[in-house]
């Protein structure tokens, strides 16, 4: 009888652990938070001011001062996800300065630098994955060989199904 309780209790162990874990792809897709940046060009109609969404042809993107691309050559993207600039210590510490994250986007073979300034801040997700870095948005700019302006249109980097930034092109 002893010997049948060793080992449903060893079952009831190796049950309950694996119920309580987490998979790795959950803890992923929660904590996956990129920054959405979309395309307009605008064009002027004769009887009525008409904006077109235009597709990422040919892109390429990487952070300035780093190595690996984020999107190489790409076409037909409508969307640009784009991962803001790790965290610093400062901030895992509770310091709330901003970062600056600059992009290297070449477009049509000219390249134009955007510039992000957001503010990290830790966002518990649960105990199995721990913390996401979500961020607010400050302020945003780029060079202007293509790109005639940056607005902001959700402030919040919380998810990747929400437009953050809109480049508007010169036409």
């Amino acid at each position: 009888m002893r010997y049948i309780n060793l080992h449903i209790t060893f079952l009831l162990a190796i049950v309950f652990s694996v119920a309580a874990c987490t998979s790795d792809t959950t803890c992923r897709k929660d904590m996956t938070v990129n920054m959405v940046v979309t395309l307009q060009a605008d064009s002027l109609n004769e009887t009525q001011h008409n904006v077109r969404y235009s597709s990422w042809d040919s892109i390429t993107v990487q952070i300035v001062g780093e190595d690996s691309l984020l999107i190489d050559d790409r076409k037909g993207l409508k969307q640009l996800p784009l991962f803001l600039h790790p965290i610093s210590q400062d901030t895992l510490e509770g310091a709330t300065s901003s970062i600056v994250t600059a992009f290297a986007m070449t477009y049509h073979m000219q390249t134009d630098t955007l510039y992000v300034e957001h503010t990290p801040r830790q966002y518990f997700v649960s105990l199995a994955c721990g913390c996401a870095i979500y961020h607010t948005i400050l302020n945003a700019w780029s060079t202007d060989l293509r790109v005639d302006s940056v607005q902001i249109i959700n402030s919040n980097v919380e998810n990747a199904l929400q437009e953050n930034l809109r480049i508007h092109l010169h036409e």
